[in-house]
């Protein structure tokens, strides 16, 4: 989708903001806040031609206005190119899975603690029908996750392989894969993502390493970080039987 330079740079700033609050952003705060070299009015007009393109939207409550899933896509597409993971990290989750990967237990204890605590999210693992998962406590950091229809879906889709594995059937590719928002096409899961990526695991190459959490998630970590755990792996197996 083209957009012009200034609706961009309107749309990234409404990002952002929404990112740091899950608010609906308004033209005056936007004004306030970012350099963007134009009046209000520009602003709402620029606003509502990004919502005649899909990227906007707005609740009846409010006169701000927030991304929609395919905005966030877009956001996402453009920042995996250049994010990379905190060299600690990197270490961290190298040294874990080399020192533990005689023990299976161990393992799976390391990656998902790890993953769990860097993104902020849940993190699981799917191996030949059964699912792991760690940091349900990390949903509680964001408002919008709060309601307990929205937590009892979570853990239930976490406790359901086989709607996992359809998941990741569906929308798996040959790297990291995202499901942004109304894209799972699952009631009460429209504030959630979910990322995650195929992983190697002792005798099979089935398995799934994943994050779900807010879509407001930090992006720029999660994907990296699942990149990590995925060559990290295929480096330690390499000495396994």
């Amino acid at each position: 989708m083209d957009i012009t330079k200034r609706q961009e740079e309107i749309l990234s700033a409404i990002i952002m903001e929404f990112m740091d609050s899950a608010d609906e952003v308004g033209s005056l705060s936007l004004l306030e806040k970012y350099h963007l070299g134009v009046s209000s009015a520009t602003i709402r007009n620029e606003m509502a031609k990004l919502m005649e393109l899909g990227l906007l939207e707005k609740s009846h409550i409010s006169s701000g206005r927030y991304p929609t899933d395919q905005a966030l896509r877009m956001y996402v597409t453009n920042i995996l190119g250049s994010c990379s993971l905190n060299p600690l990290i990197s270490v961290e989750i190298r040294q874990g899975i080399f020192r533990d990967r005689f023990s299976k237990e161990a393992v799976i204890n390391s990656i998902l603690k790890i993953v769990s605590e860097e993104t902020e999210s849940v993190s699981f693992l799917i191996i030949k029908g059964m699912s792991r998962y760690w940091g349900i406590s990390q949903l509680f950091k964001y408002e919008e996750l709060r309601e307990w229809e929205k937590l009892q879906r979570i853990v239930n889709i976490l406790e359901d392989t086989n709607f996992l594995d359809k998941l990741m059937d569906k929308y798996s590719s040959s790297g990291v894969s995202l499901v942004i928002g109304e894209e799972s096409g699952v009631k009460n899961l429209e504030d959630c993502s979910i990322v995650f990526t195929r992983l190697p695991f002792w005798d099979t190459k089935d398995s799934h390493i994943g994050v779900i959490g807010s879509k407001r998630m930090d992006y720029a970590k999660a994907v990296p970080a699942l990149r990590e755990v995925q060559n990290s792996m295929r480096n330690a197996m390499k000495g396994w039987n």
